[in-house]
């Protein structure tokens, strides 16, 4: 009889080999041999491919670096602050320890700490056992008891050595220099292929286990899932790579779920398959008979005997005609069609059809695209709402390419498919012949930053023990100093350049020196605190400037200048720049007031290259003079308050202007007009040229910027004194009117914070459409992190809604996404229950010396109160007859089981009227703990007021 597999040790040892050494048929001849060895001693090799292929394994163990260091902590019992432990969560930076060789590579600095600790020195584990270990961990996700229990088993079975291949397994990276496609061609020549159109390690390894079987041209079949062919993520800089005869086509890039779909017509048989091969047919519909379900609404548009199509699955709003965001998507499949009416729920899934791979028992796989989609229209019939063609066009040059992503932009789809006709479709395969464009990474489509290197972090992997995530600064120039001059941090780049290009990185690497927030150099302008700092820094006149692509400017506050890039990438180095000519700090916050868009003019056919944007920026700053000049000739009593002593300290309001119509209790009119001009602002004594209008103590009353139903508040405000003029400029509806709190707010940031509803007094139509896309109604942003006093000020904001529109608010939201569960968050949102405080409040609504029972009920009760508001619940307390017409809406009475008399008579109080459920306190426990409404008879008070209460409600019902 075969043993079961070898020792996991062996196998540890052929992944130490193929690991070390060079050139892919030097590693391939090592992995043959073993192979060999395995099939003549063994019988199943899939334990052994997965732990070779662990990134398509499907396992999914949910551990990173983190949690492992975590979990061998505890397994080996380090203390927190002890040096190993240190050196597990740091893992990445470099280290003067024992351990300095292996930093950057955390199954290294893993395996040289456990074999420091480990007093296992003999292998005795097999791979079957390890890949039964392994599964064990993957089941246990979630489940931080069990994955502990496990790691001190492997602590205490598994040596040093194979420790450092089960973190790499886990983590889903071998680092051996092997492709899936190079294992797969040592095991049988047929492997991939026949994995491209299963998806199924265990089939590979069951029906090429003889090295000489053949199985003839593997091709997909019906009803058997296949790998789906991929798209490229570039930008196709030559058109020719994806034209055909001068052509391609242009599709819509669609946020669904991609997936096959297999029928049948003599069987009337659905089958629908995800693109990692997992069966949706319950999901979808398994016949042409589930009318509930997308394959019954579908059937009537199919008119082959059999196919396969190529798609993706959405969510899909019919009232907006719209497709809903991908998280919609498994809420959405739930819902069931109409069997009689045929009509449509009020959202549903469907499907987005783009290519048909198999029809009437041929494959089509090996004909070109256009023939396939003229097989495609030909047997389909479009039904919208159920099954839709994806929108395609045709295209001749990069620009149509262009045209049709801003195009999608625009339209906030995300992005576009660029395919070539003439194309085969390939299972599994990603080729230039289809091409995802994305507007976030299209380079081509962005402006380039000059930015200078200011500081740097260690890489990982190959990157070990190296410099290769670069810290990025902006030249400030709020307070100009050409002998001593500062830079503001602004971004970091980690991709964009090459192996030999981080080399040139190296060339510096002499001259950066270890960061330390607390000793800051005079130059650098970087948040304490941040969480964005680097482990090392460089000076300025030792750096270099490289250009940086990037999509937009946003706001981040653990940047030096307050904003930061998004999606930034290295572009090139520019020697021919030193920091002088890098990007400035105002270049930042004129592109950002411009909307923050790095974008050039597609007419133009090339990006808007730095001197462009310099040449811009010297431009305003003329017409800045210009205005500047032609204001100084005001008289004394329209300029306002003297400015001519005041300092200038800051930039912050540069190019703003103000018209301070009034103060407030914390600023007067002129101390705000100081405070303005302090920090580089202008303020006037009309509202003709200010942006911002301030009102402060004159204004009573409040203007909600947006109400519940995303409508203009009308205005309600009360004025004195001033009143005339603010009441004009509303009535104008040209001006945004703002409380001194924002001026005061953006100085102590030291930004300009957004105007948001708790600034607001008044604001144009303008701003409040902008400000829809990053606030809620009720002045919560959906970017900002919220603190605590932002929190509170949110609360302060939101409007008490009617229960009964609350109500239905929340039903309606369980209708369309709970459909089989209570909206989270609103577990008790029918329950309208009443506490029995009777017996702890006398008939003057005061409070009476308690005992010591007493106290404790009550403490029951308020708590019972709590956790019903909590989750949607609405309560009322017994208080004589003053809720008595509220009792016919009474569900509940929350009751303490030991007081049998007061439940009697709160039984008399509903007479003639529905009767409550009266239950413990208990109740709500226990339906929190299991996130559900439990049966209310198990909850009754004790049994022997059980049958009594029982009794009456007979006799009230007579």
């Amino acid at each position: 009889m075969q043993q079961e597999s070898p020792l996991f040790a062996d196998f540890c040892t052929l992944l130490q080999t193929l690991s070390s050494q060079r050139g892919t048929e030097e590693k391939k001849k090592r992995l043959r041999r073993f192979i060999h060895t395995w099939r003549a001693r063994y019988d199943d090799f899939l334990p052994a491919m997965r732990l070779l292929l662990p990134q398509i394994d499907k396992n999914r163990y949910r551990l990173k670096e983190s949690k492992l260091a975590k979990a061998y902590i505890d397994s080996l019992g380090l203390g927190r602050d002890s040096e190993d432990a240190y050196e597990l969560l740091k893992w990445k930076l470099p280290s003067s320890s024992k351990y300095s060789k292996s930093s950057g590579d955390f199954s290294a600095v893993a395996f040289e700490i456990i074999r420091s600790r480990s007093t296992v020195t003999e292998a005795t584990r097999t791979v079957h056992q390890t890949v039964e270990m392994l599964d064990e961990i993957n089941a246990a996700s979630g489940n931080e008891k069990r994955q502990s229990e496990l790691f001190k088993f492997a602590v205490t079975h598994y040596t040093a050595e194979e420790h450092r291949w089960l973190i790499r397994m886990i983590l889903k990276d071998l680092k051996i220099g092997m492709s899936e496609s190079s294992v797969f061609d040592v095991y049988h020549p047929q492997a991939k292929e026949l994995y491209s159109v299963t998806s199924d390690l265990k089939k590979v390894c069951e029906k090429l286990q003889d090295p000489f079987a053949r199985i003839g041209k593997s091709t997909i079949q019906l009803f058997h899932p296949f790998k789906p062919q991929l798209g490229m993520k570039q930008v196709p800089k030559n058109v020719k790579t994806v034209a055909h005869q001068g052509r391609f086509y242009i599709e819509e890039k669609v946020d669904g779920e991609r997936a096959q779909m297999h029928y049948e017509k003599q069987s009337g048989k659905f089958k629908w398959f995800s693109r990692k091969a997992t069966d949706y047919t319950d999901l979808y519909g398994s016949s042409t008979d589930t009318l509930d379900k997308l394959s019954g609404q579908i059937a009537g548009c199919l008119s082959a005997d059999s196919f396969i199509l190529d798609g993706e699955l959405v969510a899909y709003d019919p009232q907006l005609d719209v497709f809903l965001p991908f998280g919609t998507l498994k809420s959405s499949a739930l819902r069931k069609f109409h069997v009689y009416n045929r009509e449509y729920p009020s959202h549903h899934s469907i499907v987005l059809v783009f290519d048909i791979v198999y029809c009437n028992g041929v494959s089509l796989i090996d004909h070109p695209m256009e023939q396939r989609i003229e097989v495609l229209q030909a047997v389909l019939t479009e039904r919208r709402g159920c099954l839709n063609f994806i929108p395609r066009r045709e295209g001749t040059t990069f620009e149509h390419i262009v045209r049709a992503l801003d195009e999608a932009t625009t339209n906030r789809q995300e992005g576009i498919v660029v395919k070539n006709p003439g194309s085969v479709y390939e299972p599994g395969a990603r080729n230039h012949s289809w091409v995802k464009v994305k507007p976030d990474y299209i380079d081509e489509l962005r402006d380039n930053c000059d930015l200078l290197v200011v500081g740097a972090d260690f890489g990982t992997g190959k990157r070990g023990s190296k410099l290769s995530q670069f810290l990025l600064a902006v030249r400030d120039d709020r307070e100009e100093d050409g002998d001593n001059p500062k830079f503001a941090t602004f971004a970091w780049i980690g991709t964009g350049y090459t192996v030999n290009e981080l080399d040139e990185f190296a060339k510096i690497k002499q001259h950066f020196k270890p960061y330390n927030p607390k000793a800051q150099p005079s130059w650098l302008v970087h948040p304490e605190r941040s969480s964005e700092s680097p482990d090392m820094i460089i000076d300025y006149r030792d750096s270099i400037v490289v250009e940086v692509k990037a999509a937009e400017i946003i706001y981040a506050n653990f940047y030096g200048t307050g904003y930061t890039l998004r999606f930034p990438r290295f572009a090139r180095f520019r020697t021919d720049k030193s920091w002088k000519d890098c990007m400035t700090y105002q270049d930042v916050v004129n592109t950002k007031r411009e909307g923050g868009h790095l974008k050039f003019n597609i007419s133009s056919k090339r990006p808007l290259t730095q001197d462009d944007f310099l040449n811009y920026k010297k431009k305003r700053l003329a017409i800045k003079t210009i205005k500047r000049k032609a204001g100084s000739s005001l008289i004394p009593n329209q300029i306002g308050t003297d400015s001519s002593y005041i300092t200038i300290y800051t930039n912050l309001f540069e190019g703003i202007n103000f018209y301070v119509v009034s103060g407030d209790e914390t600023s007067s009119k002129g101390e705000l007009e100081k405070t303005i001009k302090a920090h580089g602002g202008t303020y006037v004594q009309s509202a003709k040229n200010a942006k911002y209008v301030v009102a402060g103590s004159n204004i009573n009353g409040n203007i909600f910027l947006i109400d519940h139903q995303r409508q203009t508040a009308d205005v309600q405000i009360t004025f004195n004194n001033t009143g005339v003029r603010i009441n004009a400029l509303v009535q104008s509806q040209e001006h945004d009117i703002i409380l001194p709190k924002w001026i005061l707010d953006c100085v102590k940031a030291q930004d300009i914070i957004p105007v948001t509803p708790k600034y607001a007094v008044f604001l144009t139509s303008a701003t409040k459409e902008k400000l829809r896309e990053s606030i809620d109604p009720w002045g919560d942003s959906y970017t900002d992190q919220l603190t605590e006093q932002a929190m509170r000020e949110v609360f302060d904001n939101i409007d008490i809604i009617e229960n009964d529109a609350s109500s239905r608010l929340v039903e309606d939201i369980q209708r369309k996404y709970f459909p089989r569960a209570e909206v989270p968050g609103f577990l008790f949102q029918r329950v309208r229950a009443l506490l029995d405080f009777s017996s702890i409040i006398n008939t003057n609504n005061e409070p009476i010396t308690k005992s010591m029972t007493e106290a404790a009920r009550n403490d029951r009760l308020e708590l019972a109160d709590l956790r019903l508001r909590s989750q949607g619940g609405i309560t009322f307390r017994y208080l004589g007859d003053d809720n008595s017409k509220l009792l016919s809406d009474i569900t509940h009475v929350v009751v303490d089981e030991a007081n049998i008399r007061n439940i009697i008579n709160l039984t008399h109080a509903f007479q003639g009227l529905p009767q409550p459920r009266f239950v413990t306190s208990n109740w709500i426990t226990d339906c929190l703990e299991n996130k559900s409404l439990l049966d209310e008879r198990l909850y009754e008070p004790r049994a022997q007021a059980a049958p009594m209460l029982r009794k009456i409600s007979q006799l009230l019902s007579l």
